[in-house]
């Protein structure tokens, strides 16, 4: 069994891993990526060479299996921290090729800096066969259980690289200028080893990964055949390798193709890296926010699709049309490019890596992500070799700059629509569809609710996450359930009482969390199962009655409340005589009360004489006899009109006959019924009351029902004496005609 890592080891190495990160994504800008690019091409390097430097980003993955051999006589975290010191070494060369192109040797400094950039990258190659198991290990928390928040913690990883980023690109663009001189470019790259030196200090800090590695002595070849036997890897793999091939295809020369067909400067181009870093850091934030919750296939495939949307304007719009004509429409045009390819291609490595640490075991981490970068490293190293290659043919066919980089990028998104629709068969691995992730995605109030699930997950108090679940309440958020049954589960009553209630403002449940609801109200008698119940009724679950039937006989005089009513809404008819039998032997006045409606909600006029015995009861409250009147005028579905009148005869007995007086007048009952009706009602309310009237009155209506004759009948009652139910009579009586005939 794996030990985890503590909360604040886990904590305290996150922080730390972040520090590096930080130095280390500052370093990169420095010293890879772009700036070689405007090296290479201030030093008159044709697209080729361009093509050939973006090609050895990726021989960084082709290294692997040696850093692999390596770790197996060493500690991953020594491999991966000296490799990385070794790779800022590799890169000193690069800072005499001013030197040498000074001299006149232009193909010897292009020669240095195809040298340097090749020896860091071999070295980096080697050294990050630890990054894969480190990022395992801090996401997962090293335990046998994954944490829930490990695809958050792999996009916040992302979002301070990006961060980073963004902020060398600015220091960069402010050094390079329109026109940087070589040294310039030797001085930004200088800096960058500096910093990649002192992020090194942070990464030999790291716990070792121990449960990442695997202790077997399989060769690289039998690791690769075991994998791509499994039909669900083998499908991911190559659908990865598919995109990083076309991703270092559009990715890496867009640089160039705002250099050469619209004569942007190096600052410029700088500004469309902080831009490309801008989109970066909102698809993390977003990203963060949803992954876990989301899942990463449907994230994968809309990030991809994103990235072909980011290259169909360069397809579309000519780069020396008169809608290019402007240097301000040029700017937007290129940064909104740069941004939704960085958000676009960005996403789907975010996403690709949280798919990949779904669906590979950890102890085949290490393995199996020599196989992983090798994919990326083998389709971005072709993808930016041959992409060079093709644009010098498209040149030398005679092809203007503008056209060749159009059909260029024309071909990649023919290549990339077929790869995305291709993705839909990789497994689901419990993730949502394409067209609820967007759903989602377009929706604030989700989005919200995502943000709120997030905080919960960080908070560090009961207090903290009461405040928190009553916000989820009020979003009323249809995919937050899975969270809140976990919080069921909390030691506080506070915390498991406010969890319920937001489940409780969730339109529909799924069953999962019906089940977890069913639970409750078997197991928390006494604390939290009524509301459980009240939620069951409220939700139409059928799957819920035998437990709501079961809670009648319970102590819980409050889940007994609860279940009556829950049951009614139900519609479970079947337990209507236990229901009366509860009301009738029970004097708890919730119990009552709650009983009482629940036969309203059945519409029963069966249950009438039972709510009438309940009213002969001695000592009963005054509320409570209150509610079962009214209970009957619902049945009797005369409650609306009555409820006004009854609610003024409670307040003012007086004034509630002389209402009910007046209301007589304005019915056509006609002279004789009237005044029948008057003296009947006189009597009743007389100093010592006289029901024999009002009885007689009822009776003699033309239309005899079942409810006349039970309400006439108990008006002769000497043991209901209650002045309520003689003035829902006294109502009754002047609607007799209008009554349902039961």
């Amino acid at each position: 069994m794996a030990v985890p890592l503590s909360a604040q080891k886990l904590a305290s190495s996150r922080k730390t891993f972040n520090i590096y990160n930080l130095f280390n994504s500052f370093s990169f800008v420095f010293v890879s990526g772009s700036i070689i690019t405007l090296f290479a091409l201030r030093m008159g390097a044709q697209n080729s060479i361009i093509g050939l430097l973006n090609a050895l980003v990726y021989i960084t993955f082709f290294m692997l299996p040696l850093g692999k051999r390596m770790v197996r006589h060493t500690s991953i975290i020594k491999v991966f921290g000296w490799g990385w010191v070794i790779r800022y070494i590799a890169l000193i060369p690069i800072l005499f090729v001013p030197l040498f192109a000074s001299k006149g040797q232009m193909g010897l400094a292009i020669l240095v800096l195809i040298l340097g950039t090749a020896g860091f990258h071999i070295s980096r190659g080697v050294a990050m066969i630890g990054n894969n198991p480190v990022l395992g290990l801090l996401s997962t928390g090293g335990g046998d259980k994954s944490r829930s928040d490990q695809g958050r913690y792999l996009v916040n990883v992302s979002v301070v690289n990006s961060v980073a980023a963004i902020l060398a690109n600015i220091v960069l663009a402010f050094l390079l200028g329109e026109q940087a001189s070589l040294w310039t470019y030797a001085i930004a790259i200088g800096i960058g080893i500096i910093t990649g030196l002192i992020g090194c200090i942070f990464l030999f800090k790291m716990p070792e990964p121990d449960a990442f590695s695997s202790k077997d002595e399989q060769s690289l070849w039998d690791v690769t055949k075991e994998a791509l036997l499994k039909p669900e890897f083998r499908a991911f793999i190559f659908t990865f390798m598919l995109l990083s091939f076309l991703s270092g295809m559009g990715r890496s020369f867009l640089p160039v193709y705002a250099k050469q067909v619209f004569a942007q400067g190096d600052d410029a181009i700088m500004v469309y890296s902080i831009v490309a870093g801008l989109g970066s850091i909102v698809m993390g934030l977003i990203t963060r926010l949803v992954v876990d919750r989301l899942g990463s296939k449907p994230l994968f495939i809309i990030y991809s699709a994103i990235g072909f949307i980011s290259f169909l304007p360069i397809v579309l719009i000519p780069g020396s049309g008169a809608m290019m004509s402007a240097p301000a429409m040029i700017g937007l045009f290129l940064s909104v490019v740069h941004f939704l390819s960085s958000f676009g291609f960005a996403g789907e490595e975010n996403a690709a890596q949280v798919y990949y640490f779904g669906l590979v075991p950890k102890e085949k981490m290490l393995d199996l992500a020599v196989i992983y970068n090798l994919a990326y490293g083998i389709g971005g190293s072709l993808g930016s070799f041959l992409g060079g290659g093709m644009l010098e043919i498209f040149t030398n066919v005679g092809l203007s700059t503008d056209v060749s980089f159009r059909v260029y990028y024309a071909a990649i998104c023919i290549v990339l629509a077929v790869v995305i629709y291709s993705m839909r068969n990789l497994p689901h691995m419990g993730a949502k569809s394409v067209s609820q992730s967007l759903s989602i995605l377009f929706s604030p109030r989700e989005l919200r609710a995502f943000d709120l699930l997030t905080r919960l997950d960080q908070s560090a108090s009961a207090h903290e996450e009461v405040h928190i679940l009553q916000e989820l309440g009020k979003s009323e958020s249809n995919l937050t359930q899975k969270e809140l049954v976990e919080y069921l589960h909390s030691p506080r009553f506070e915390v498991r009482s406010e969890a319920l209630l937001a489940l409780e403002s969730i339109p529909e449940l799924d069953t999962e969390t019906i089940g977890a609801l069913i639970r409750e109200v078997k197991t928390n008698v006494y604390s939290t199962a009524y509301v459980a119940a009240r939620i069951l009724g409220k939700q139409r679950s059928d799957t819920a009655i035998p437990a709501l039937v079961d809670s009648l006989d319970g102590p819980d005089y409050m889940l007994q409340s609860t279940s009556m009513v829950a049951l009614a809404r139900l519609g479970y008819r079947p337990a209507i005589a236990k229901i009366e039998e509860v009301i009738r032997s029970i004097e708890n006045p919730r119990v009552r009360i709650s009983g009482a409606y629940a036969l309203e909600l059945f519409g029963s006029i069966d249950s009438i004489p039972t709510l009438i015995s309940c009213l002969k009861a001695e000592d009963r409250p005054a509320n409570v006899s209150d509610e079962l009147v009214l209970t009957i005028s619902g049945i009797l579905s005369i409650n609306k009109e009555f409820y006004l009148l009854y609610s003024e005869f409670i307040e003012d007995n007086r004034s509630g006959v002389a209402q009910l007086t007046a209301h007589a007048h304005d019915l056509p009952l006609g002279k004789e019924p009237l005044q029948a009706w008057l003296s009947a009602v006189e009597a009743l309310f007389a100093p010592t009351p006289d029901t024999v009237p009002l009885a007689r009155f009822l009776l003699s209506s033309s239309k005899i029902t079942s409810s006349i004759l039970i309400l006439s009948d108990a008006l002769l009652d000497p043991k209901l004496d209650y002045p309520g139910f003689n003035y829902l009579c006294a109502y009754v009586a002047l609607h007799i005609e209008t009554l349902k005939d039961y």
